[in-house]
């Protein structure tokens, strides 16, 4: 199990650094919107940092925050990207 862990946080990763296009997630639809959400907000500061525009990226980043913690309150898993 906690190779899949790993391996889970890879593909993001990689999908957040635009490495790869899509990530795979199977699951209750409720949960997986959220892990959805969580990954897309994390690729959007992503990209306001790689273009250099502070001012996006806070808002990104506090998006990004926001996700991460509805993430937690609603399935238990801490987003660590």
């Amino acid at each position: 199990m906690q190779q899949a862990k790993k391996q889970f946080i890879k593909e993001c990763a990689l999908y957040i650094r635009g490495d790869v296009s899509q990530v795979r997630l199977r699951g209750d639809t409720d949960t997986i919107k959220l892990f959805a959400n969580a990954l897309s907000e994390s690729r959007k500061f992503y990209l306001a940092l790689q273009e250099g525009d502070f001012k996006d990226a806070i808002t990104a980043l506090k998006k990004k925050r926001t996700a991460s913690s509805i993430l937690r309150e609603q399935t238990g898993y801490v987003w660590p990207l």
